[in-house]
């Protein structure tokens, strides 16, 4: 990632951040705009925000860092502060608020961005400001608003109530994947990686500072999880055997009578379909699994014989190239993202066939790392050795401890803006909601 921007091209980092700001803000609105009031505007779940909230929610967030933080200006409305607070307000009450309607939070949001475009063209990307520098604020707004449009998708995905949602229905998918082995491994040498970053024009606190890890040699999955995989311990009576399942697990399982993953329905003809925003279709048996919570990872990963990986141990395979002796911002290098070599950016609808994309492999041959699904790890949410909040503790220290599990990759519905080898996502072992499979590890002598 580039680190600095030289003054003469300024301007054009500008007009980039503007593009992407308007490019992100279009898709918002087009998720948006489908959906009946009621969609928009119900609580369908405890779990997840109303739609609407998370619209208002957005334009609160850009109108505190851009207006008010670089601007300088006065809030619109005070009550957005606190209506819009995302600790101040948990989900499960967020129904309950007095939030603005669809068309109101559209008019706000519309406001707020026009004002910031013009604070934008008129702000120097100042190299001495930490917010300023490269434009991380902007970076910040943008990614921000990116991923609560997975959180809106993942609140809608949750409903089997949900009538067929219009964006959703062309399930487009890449021609002729090759045949792979999803059982395939990639053994890692032991040895030493460097982990994280440094870069502060895009990367959250929680991603900084690189630093060294040492690392036994292991194996893991070549591909995530299969459908087909996993389909054969849910035959197999894996979510009725207490031994597979932690003690926490076991309770969950107990409690919620879960007997496969989110979305799956039982097909007359054997197999099974999924259901994902109101749509059922047949399910691949040779898509990564999606909608698993960490406790369901695990208790697979008991009865097939394996572990998941440890965080570092995810990273090195995605990132580290032991050849040149460097970390790659991607897993297959430097250049962006394209359809070619992951699954990110809504194109898809969902996760496709293992073995789609050759060409996003990492150094260890390691493939669909980025796009699919996020992938549950073994290790709780904390900083890095020599970490440092910035610009505020909300958005990753306060999650810091025993009670969050950290995710890594990137999901089919991740803009690219968010995903990148470093790329941190936490949740409750409990939840499935989130778009989420996993690999497996194993040690090796």
């Amino acid at each position: 990632m580039n680190n600095s921007i030289p003054n003469d091209t300024v301007p054009e980092a500008k007009a980039f951040l503007e593009r992407e700001l308007a490019r992100i803000r279009h898709r918002t609105l087009r998720m948006v705009d489908p959906l009946s009031d009621d969609d928009v505007h119900k609580q369908f779940d405890s779990i997840m925000s109303p739609v609407v909230w998370d619209v208002g929610h957005v334009g609160n967030f850009e109108e505190y860092w851009l207006l008010r933080e670089v601007g300088g200006r006065a809030a619109h409305d005070a009550a957005y502060d606190q209506m819009y607070n995302p600790f101040d307000n948990p989900r499960w009450i967020r129904g309950d608020l007095p939030l603005l309607d669809r068309d109101a939070a559209y008019a706000y949001i519309a406001e707020v961005r026009g004002e910031a475009f013009d604070l934008l063209r008129s702000t120097d990307l100042d190299p001495e400001s930490p917010l300023l520098r490269d434009g991380y604020v902007y970076n910040m707004v943008l990614q921000h608003e990116a991923q609560h449009q997975e959180t809106v998708l993942q609140a809608l995905d949750l409903r089997d109530d949900l009538e067929p949602y219009v964006i959703a229905s062309d399930r487009a998918l890449p021609s002729s994947p090759r045949r792979v082995d999803d059982t395939e491994r990639a053994v890692v040498a032991a040895g030493p990686f460097s982990m994280g970053t440094s870069d502060r024009t895009f990367a959250y606190d929680n991603e900084r500072p690189e630093h060294h890890v040492e690392l036994g040699s292991y194996a893991i999955d070549k591909f995530p999880v299969t459908v087909r995989r996993y389909s054969a311990f849910v035959d197999a009576g894996g979510y009725e055997r207490s031994d597979l399942w932690s003690e926490q697990g076991w309770a969950w399982i107990t409690e919620h009578g879960h007997d496969s993953p989110q979305g799956w329905i039982p097909d007359r003809g054997g197999g099974w379909l999924v259901r994902r925003f109101g749509h059922i279709r047949p399910l691949d048996p040779m898509e990564p699994v999606d909608h698993v919570s960490y406790h369901e990872a695990e208790a697979f990963a008991r009865w097939e014989g394996g572990r998941l990986p440890t965080e570092p141990e995810w990273e090195k395979a995605a990132a580290w190239d032991p050849g040149a002796q460097r970390h790659r911002t991607y897993p297959w290098g430097e250049q962006p993202p394209t359809p070619a070599r992951a699954n990110l950016d809504h194109v898809h609808w969902g996760p496709v066939r293992v073995g789609s994309f050759p060409g996003g492999a990492s150094a260890y041959g390691v493939e669909q790392l980025l796009g699919d699904t996020y992938e549950w790890t073994a290790s709780w949410f904390d900083g890095y050795p020599g970490y440092t909040t910035f610009p505020y503790p909300e958005y990753s220290e306060v999650f810091f401890g025993d009670d969050y599990r950290v995710l890594r990759g990137a999901s089919w519905a991740t803009s690219p803006e968010v995903a990148r080898n470093t790329f941190r996502n936490w949740d409750l072992p409990i939840r499935r909601q989130i778009m989420a499979g996993f690999r497996l590890a194993w040690d090796v002598a």
